[in-house]
């Protein structure tokens, strides 16, 4: 059951970035084969729903999942928590290709492009605040629980250590704690800003964002590849050599080719960069399920095979 369940998840997550495809196919042709500048500028569109719901999901799913080494796995459960960022803050930057105001007429003027943008601001200020709430109480919890799982597994005066199903908490402390120090800094940096400088969160968060997502879901990658290269994979030999030299290629092919695709697009450079990498994001999400297809989820973070890493 939980095999078929780690399988389905890992399917979903190919479906739902199907989704955001189909749907941004859609509406560039309602809109007359006209282009917006970025994938996430679409949100000011009837494309709206389905980019929100699948970088949500995604996020979920990259925390959701565990990482066979403690760097895949912290790697992209910083991804996944800055994903619902990227949705809940659109960009700033957009054509006019399909927009429409709220009562259904074409945005034709700059003022009115302009307006419909300022008209956003009051779904981001709710969304945002709800989500930097909710990684409050989140990271609070995961406060209590590395603190008493690091106490509780403190031998007792006989040598022995109690037990506790926090353990993993307490297995490799800088895996733990690190992360939750950059989750913590990443959320008290929004915090700030959202109270101190809200201007900055229209305009500049969703592309920071965006980049810091892309960044750690290539190390992940990167990580993958390393620990394959290891022979930590599981089965050993030639067959994970291959598989290190698949993801340690996908993520220069990834990495790289965002830089060439942005400096040979004559137009709308951020949309092919964006594009780019959903696309092999959607590529790695196939090659690993096949990879993993009979290992499903790893043993705990604490187990010998994560803590070789």
């Amino acid at each position: 059951m939980a095999l078929r369940t780690y399988r389905f998840l890992r399917l979903g997550v190919v479906g739902v970035i199907a989704l955001l495809a189909v749907s941004l196919w859609k509406e560039y042709d309602r809109a007359g084969n006209c282009l917006q500048g970025s994938i996430s500028a679409y949100y000011y569109t009837p494309v709206r729903s389905v980019f929100v719901g699948a970088l949500v999901t995604l996020g979920l799913v990259m925390v959701a999942l565990w990482g066979k080494s403690l760097w895949e796995d912290n790697l992209f459960n910083l991804a996944g928590i800055l994903a619902p960022v990227v949705a809940f803050v659109p960009t700033a930057e957009t054509n006019k290709c399909g927009l429409r105001d709220p009562a259904g007429a074409k945005v034709r003027t700059q003022a009115e492009q302009e307006a419909l943008i300022e008209a956003s601001h009051t779904a981001v200020s709710n969304n945002l605040f709800a989500y930097l709430a909710v990684i409050a109480l989140m990271l609070a919890g995961l406060l209590i629980v590395g603190v008493v799982g690091q106490l509780r597994a403190r031998p007792s005066r006989g040598g022995s250590t109690a037990s506790t199903p926090w353990t993993s908490a307490a297995a490799h402390p800088p895996a733990y704690w690190i992360p939750w120090a950059t989750a913590f800094a990443l959320w008290a940096f929004g915090v700030y800003k959202f109270s101190q400088d809200r201007s900055w969160i229209f305009d500049r968060a969703h592309m920071y964002s965006a980049i810091v997502l892309f960044v750690l879901i290539v190390g992940a990658i990167v990580a993958i590849a390393v620990h394959k290269l290891r022979g930590e994979g599981g089965r050993g030999g030639s067959r994970d050599r291959r598989w290190a030299l698949a993801y340690g290629t996908l993520s220069v092919v990834m990495a790289l080719g965002a830089v060439v695709v942005r400096l040979l697009a004559d137009t709308h450079p951020t949309f092919w960069v964006e594009a780019w990498m959903v696309f092999w994001l959607a590529v790695f999400w196939v090659l690993q399920t096949w990879d993993r297809w009979y290992d499903g989820a790893p043993g705990k973070p604490g187990s010998p095979e994560v803590l070789r890493t």
